[in-house]
């Protein structure tokens, strides 16, 4: 295969992560007939595209995990990614993509470099902020529900302009999230072929800005192709959500990711709005979680970067015993 076709495997894993994600910030709005699906989607399209071009540029740099990366590893480091998130969108459970490139970079990167050349503490930095993630976020929803609520209860008595504000709040929120997934997750889709000098010279910017929209065009075409089956997982099987309930968790989310964003750490979207769902779902009382799906939930995340990193191992192994 040509260099320049190898970036395929990049392009779909943005577009496994597009429709994997766009649950995270619209999910709810949908689950609780606040926005209509197709609505949901032309926006997350928009935002994404115009987050990843904007913002995501900077989280290129000093992205790779080898000094050794070329473009035949970035593809199998992509590939490996891909195929594990739309394994976990096949199963309509909310994976992180920011992991699961991740462990396919750390899997390549162990394969070309050996276990001592591999950057350790860079991956231990970001699995830090991984789990900070979703407890940042579930923080915020909780002391949003407990605080938020009552005064926007007693400040507003009418039904109609009540759940008004809702929706409004639900759609500048759910723009919020699909700009801050792009701006965020971006990296990992181009990333390795960016660091393997696929889009040009990695020390000019105008490379990067490249890679950026070119991933921000696939994330964007699977938000709009297969996204509906994981929305309804994040905006009904965790918690029940009224309008309020959701319009706090995707606030939650798009606050901790674009903290993290802030840093330029890559972080899960997935964890954020599961983490803000849970901290809805804690202020409400525990007997409101559905404990099975969010231990299923819990479980694919340390599946994910697992999965990936073996199947880029493996394919690397495989592919140069080959020859």
């Amino acid at each position: 295969m040509s260099a320049d076709y190898m970036v395929v495997s990049g392009l779909f894993l943005g577009w496994g992560l597009g429709a994997n994600a766009s649950a995270n910030f619209f999910g709810t709005a949908v689950a609780t007939n606040c926005v209509r699906y197709r609505t949901a989607v032309i926006l997350i399209v928009i935002f994404a595209i115009a987050g990843a071009i904007i913002e995501g540029p900077r989280l290129y740099h000093g992205y790779a995990l080898s000094p050794t990366i070329t473009v035949g590893l970035a593809f199998l480091a992509s590939l490996g990614a891909a195929v594990t998130m739309c394994l976990m969108t096949w199963f309509s459970l909310p994976a992180s993509g920011s992991q699961a490139a991740i462990g396919g970079l750390m899997g390549i990167a162990i394969w070309a470099s050996g276990i001592y050349g591999a950057e350790w503490g860079k991956l231990s930095g970001w699995i830090f902020c991984w789990v900070l993630t979703p407890l940042s976020s579930g923080l915020i929803a909780f002391f949003c529900m407990k605080l938020m609520g009552p005064v926007i209860r007693h400040a507003v008595v009418r039904v109609e302009i009540l759940n008004l504000i809702y929706k409004i709040g639900l759609i500048l929120c759910g723009c919020y999230g699909a700009y801050i997934l792009g701006a965020n997750n971006v990296v990992v889709t181009t990333g390795p072929f960016f660091s393997a000098g696929l889009f040009g010279d990695p020390s000019r910017e105008s490379s990067a800005v490249i890679a950026a929209a070119c991933g921000g065009l696939s994330i964007a075409l699977g938000a709009l192709t297969y996204s509906r089956k994981v929305m309804m997982t994040v905006g009904r099987g965790i918690t029940a959500l009224d309008p309020f309930s959701a319009l706090v968790a995707v606030l939650a989310h798009s606050l901790a990711m674009h903290l993290f964003t802030e840093l330029h750490v890559p972080v899960s979207s997935s964890q954020a709005i599961v983490g803000a769902v849970a901290g809805v779902g804690f202020s409400k009382g525990m007997k409101t979680i559905n404990s099975r799906i969010l231990g299923a939930v819990l479980g694919g995340w340390l599946l994910v970067p697992t999965v990936s990193g073996l199947l880029a191992f493996c394919t690397a192994f495989l592919s140069h015993a080959g020859r």
